[in-house]
């Protein structure tokens, strides 16, 4: 146990009576929160209710260390009624939401600690009554080294941490139009600014994605086609509510590249490159 947990949590882990519990805590932008327990009864703090989940079920962790990130394996209960939905984790509707687990005093739920805390990674369903899901602790995370790939083409995300530019506005409303599929859809969209939307965000803001973020793979102006780089976890219907962000095109000085955003000195390619030398042999 680290030396900095609540001293009442440690006395009663290591006293003759044990009534220690634990409790999890999903968010996500498109389903929500869900928090469940482990213990018999629903278990409160500040409000929030953990519900009591015989599915839920913690068979193994450790307590994170000289900067080594927490390990844990559990059980979360998927089915037809929830709070964690079968169809759901089939679509991927919970990949990319956060999660914390605590354990804490079952007697008084207030008394707690955080062993582990990250995201929701890969999600699988191989069967209509086993599925599992990957969960990704910032230590996991940042235990992996990403290298640029050297390319004349910038890999930064647009509008991301790392590009710097400011979309809020460049971005538009827009309506769901026609639908193709989860992936492929028109908009309705006034576009006075002309902007062009290939590689731009997109984020539903009503229907069955509400609260769903993803990227423009492509943008048809002509047809308003909009073509995303994921596609959304539920069906897309016309109507739908989204806004729309303008794109890039991912060059130093491209029609709507770096210099045209005022970003050139952010921007990471590789497009400068040595002239042939001529007649060595």
């Amino acid at each position: 146990m680290r030396d900095d947990w609540s001293p009442t949590l440690v006395s009663m882990l290591q006293g003759e009576e044990v009534t220690r519990c634990f409790m999890i805590e999903l968010v996500s932008a498109i389903k929500g929160t869900v928090r469940m327990t482990d213990w018999d009864a629903d278990r409160t703090v500040s409000a929030n209710v953990f519900l009591k989940s015989p599915g839920f079920n913690v068979t193994k962790w450790t307590v994170a260390s000289g900067g080594r990130p927490a390990g844990i394996d559990l059980t979360l209960p998927f089915d037809g009624e929830g709070p964690l939905l079968a169809d759901d984790i089939k679509r991927g509707a919970w990949r990319g939401a956060a999660i914390t687990c605590w354990l804490a005093n079952s007697q008084n739920p207030s008394d707690r600690e955080i062993i582990v805390a990250g995201f929701v990674g890969k999600t699988q369903f191989t069967d209509r009554l086993v599925g599992n899901i990957e969960v990704v602790t910032k230590g996991d995370a940042l235990a992996d080294i990403f290298l640029l790939t050297v390319q004349p083409k910038c890999s930064f995300q647009f509008g991301g941490t790392q590009c710097g530019v400011d979309l809020a506005p460049l971005t538009l409303t827009a309506t769901v139009a026609t639908v193709t599929d989860n992936g492929r859809f028109t908009i309705t969209v006034t576009n006075p600014d002309n902007l062009v939307f290939t590689h731009g965000k997109v984020a539903f803001t009503s229907g069955a994605n509400a609260g769903y973020e993803d990227w423009a793979r492509s943008w048809t102006p002509g047809t308003s086609l909009v073509d995303l780089v994921n596609g959304a976890p539920f069906d897309i219907e016309v109507g739908d509510g989204l806004t729309i962000s303008d794109g890039c095109d991912l060059s130093r000085s491209g029609a709507r590249g770096c210099k045209f955003h005022n970003n050139v000195n952010r921007f990471p390619g590789q497009d400068y490159t040595p002239a042939e030398v001529q007649g060595v042999g």
